[in-house]
């Protein structure tokens, strides 16, 4: 494809780092540019002033540019989800209407609901079906301004249903053109039939799913629930261990029901990001501080279970690396609206729109490993997001409408 260039462009946010995140106090610094533009192809070749762009096509650096006026508006990078669940099956409305009368999580899923309701519609499903689901979801989490998504497994709980979810995300990454990264949560829940025998279900998560995902190139990532009445710390550590063995990263569902010390386990093993984090210790955010751990927030399930929110204003003063994501998922977030997740982050987590825009672009391309995504700068993809106006705190400031005018990625509009 030729050159493209943006022109007129109200305002820019280029996000552009060094070492590729933004931490602590550094997540204000997001590098706006006013009356700019952008040249690009399948990357970001140029970005400047309007100005330096008009002496550069005077003097012919620009002659076979196509060039696209934008009047004013806003272009960001395109958001990075980096802690979704959008390859599922059926539905957990009916519990959603019961924990409005008063029941909690934990009390639905000790009865059998929760994540074993979905466990049970997985196992019933295909891989087109569940990739239907996925497919569905990605492209409204595209319309809402998404480029790059995160996809976990963790409802099959089964060899078989495992298998089928990874599958499935591996056709929603064929069918879709956001960039779709995959890890396994094969460590989600215990499966009812492994009740009296969590080292026999263990067993077959490290010895018979892992091989098996290796082999096929399955998932980038590996993920524990890591909480009171779910995985264990050593057993944590040992789930990633032996994923560790197949050349998988390491994530962590860490801290979110209670303080388990997981947040200080993810820094232990090198963990690339720990999520959720509603219980994080003092101790756990000086330990994430001073690693390459990302600590990737969660607001809509904290809202969605009226749940306290994770202390985001005490880990970004403490110098630590935050990323917002949906946790888009059938039981505690059904929302694929990184916007909304912006707004519920300043407004309930004390955020500044600044450090809120940072968390959803560079910061989560990092809890993912991903140097060419989340920025906008020369030689990162041109993964890009057009408002309908020029201010971008409407993102939070104005909540529940859609304010993402054009998708592009890769250079291309979607």
């Amino acid at each position: 494809m030729g050159l493209v260039a943006f022109t007129e462009i109200g305002s820019v946010l280029m996000m552009r780092s060094s070492s590729n995140r933004l931490s602590g106090s550094a997540m204000n610094d997001i590098g706006v540019l006013r009356n700019a533009a952008i040249v690009f192809d399948e990357q970001i070749r140029w970005v400047g002033s309007m100005d330096d762009y008009v002496a550069g096509r005077t003097a012919g650096q620009w002659s076979n540019v196509s060039e696209i006026s934008l009047k004013g508006h806003c272009v960001m990078p395109g958001f990075v989800d980096s802690h979704t669940h959008i390859v599922f099956a059926g539905s957990r409305a009916n519990e959603y209407g019961r924990r409005l009368q008063g029941v909690s999580y934990q009390q639905i899923a000790s009865e059998g609901g929760g994540i074993l309701s979905t466990m049970r519609a997985v196992r019933d499903s295909s891989v087109e079906e569940l990739a239907d689901m996925g497919i569905r979801y990605a492209l409204s989490a595209m319309k809402y301004g998404t480029t790059t998504i995160e996809v976990k497994s963790g409802y099959g709980l089964s060899v078989a249903s495992e298998l089928a979810q990874l599958r499935a995300i591996r056709l929603v990454r064929e069918q879709v053109p956001m960039r779709v990264m995959s890890t396994f949560l094969g460590a989600h829940d215990i499966p009812p039939e492994y009740r009296d025998n969590r080292a026999g279900y263990i067993d077959v998560l490290c010895e018979e799913m892992l091989p098996i995902i290796a082999e096929e190139g399955l998932a980038d990532f590996c993920d524990v629930f890591t909480d009171t009445g779910y995985y264990t710390i050593a057993e944590t550590e040992y789930i990633l261990g032996k994923a560790a063995d197949y050349g998988l990263r390491s994530k962590v569902h860490a801290d979110e029901l209670s303080y388990v010390g997981a947040a200080e386990c993810a820094v232990r093993i090198g963990a690339i990001s720990a999520d959720h984090l509603l219980c994080i210790s003092e101790q756990g955010m000086k330990n994430m501080a001073s690693s390459v751990t990302v600590g990737t927030l969660l607001p809509g399930t904290a809202y969605n279970l009226r749940l306290p929110y994770a202390p985001a204003r005490a880990m970004i003063e403490a110098g630590m690396t935050v990323a917002l994501a949906t946790d888009c998922n059938p039981g505690s977030c059904l929302s694929e609206n990184m916007q909304m997740m912006i707004s519920l982050a300043c407004t309930n987590m004390r955020m500044t729109v600044e450090e809120a825009l940072a968390a959803s672009t560079i910061n989560g391309a990092a809890a993912l490993g991903l140097t060419d995504k989340g920025q906008l700068s020369p030689g990162k993809d041109a993964d890009m997001i057009i408002m309908s106006n020029e201010e971008y705190a409407n993102i939070a400031y104005h909540f529940g409408v859609n304010h993402i005018e054009q998708v592009w990625i890769k250079g291309k509009k979607q």
